[in-house]
């Protein structure tokens, strides 16, 4: 049976939304099923429904979640995802935040860890530019299909 997998993403310029669909689309060809939402549909509560979980959240400022992802992250704390697997990526600019680049991917597998929930691939950072990465993102996307 195909593992149910929620890509629950947050994007305000649009760069972790066209990524989220590369991460599908090797989630897909790894035989997962795949439930996209964006952040501002999902409820904390759902992701009991799921086998998996992958976040998709940007890096912001100095470490600072996307602007939507902030509500539904706070309602995680106390949440049990025990059993279930997950992964995290995100975009960030180490050119103009070194110091922060891309902090938000491993806050978000902390929280998962938190909560009970299995790290399933090392968190997938895209720097600068989107567009080039597609391909990796669907390559990353069948790796945790693969991990499941």
């Amino acid at each position: 049976m195909a593992a149910k997998v929620v890509l629950v993403f947050g994007s305000t310029t649009g760069n972790t939304e066209m990524l989220a669909e590369h991460v599908a689309a090797g989630l897909e060809q790894g035989m997962a099923s795949v439930t996209v939402k964006n952040v501002t549909e999902a409820s904390v509560d759902e992701l009991a429904d799921y086998d998996a979980i992958v976040f998709g959240c940007s890096t912001w400022g100095e470490g600072d979640l996307q602007d939507d992802f902030v509500d539904f992250h706070e309602a995680m704390d106390g949440v049990s995802l025990k059993g279930k697997k997950a992964a995290v990526f995100g975009p960030g600019d180490s050119e103009e935040y070194a110091d922060s680049f891309c902090v938000v991917v491993d806050m978000l597998e902390e929280t998962l860890k938190k909560c009970g929930a299995e790290i399933v691939a090392e968190g997938f950072k895209v720097d600068g530019e989107v567009e080039p990465a597609f391909g990796d993102a669907e390559a990353w996307g069948l790796k945790v299909a693969k991990a499941l």
